[in-house]
């Protein structure tokens, strides 16, 4: 069995984190999607969901009983104490469902497992990396990105990147970044760049076996 090589893919709102992880796709890697997985666990039913509302009140959920997502952001935002009730919540859900997903693509043999979370590091997620690649952009690039993809205020969108980190938190703890700062020809090359360089490490990990 080949050895797998598990990859933290993050970046900030707008920097082309998607684009990428939609290449690497493509490119044969396996997708571990964290922002499917925090869906998931929120789900109708789910434990999760339960201890959600036992901590914020029913009024996060909707007529249905599914989670009012906005209800609960616009709750929690900008208040650290909510926010970090709702990680405490939610986070031990999400990583291991993580966890089982890397574990599963490691029997399957995958060779590059791409962990494709936003919030890699803040969640803790980048435990179960061996490599981490960041995407990055220029601001305004991102903003205008956001802007046109999401359905979201001037204003909200603003607040949420005042409270993101700047680009050297992203660098400092990455092995390999991709700056998005061009068109979508210039960020395909340096994917499959980034990626023929994971390759190279996978091939010197199963050498070294």
């Amino acid at each position: 069995m080949k050895k797998t090589l598990v990859v933290g893919l993050t970046g900030q709102s707008g920097a082309g984190k998607s684009t990428v992880s939609q290449l690497m796709a493509q490119e044969g890697c396996t997708i571990i999607d964290a922002d499917e997985i925090a869906r998931q666990v929120v789900s109708d039913g789910t434990d999760c969901l339960v201890d959600l509302a036992l901590a914020f009140g029913c009024e996060i959920l909707n007529q249905d009983g599914t989670l009012n997502r906005r209800r609960l952001g616009n709750l929690v935002f900008g208040d650290k104490k909510k926010t970090q009730k709702l990680n405490q919540t939610i986070l031990p859900y999400i990583l291991r469902e993580i966890q089982r997903q890397v574990d599963l693509a490691r029997q399957r043999g995958g060779e590059l497992v791409i962990l494709d979370a936003p919030t890699l590091f803040e969640s803790g997620a980048d435990q179960f990396c061996d490599q981490i690649v960041s995407v990055i952009a220029p601001e305004q690039m991102r903003y205008n990105r956001v802007l046109l993809r999401d359905d979201r205020t001037e204003e909200e969108i603003r607040a949420r990147f005042a409270s993101q980190h700047e680009d050297a938190y992203y660098t400092k703890r990455s092995q390999f970044v991709i700056s998005n700062d061009k068109n979508r020809n210039h960020l395909a090359g340096q994917t499959w760049m980034v990626l023929e360089k994971l390759r190279q490490l996978q091939e010197k990990m199963e050498k070294s076996q």
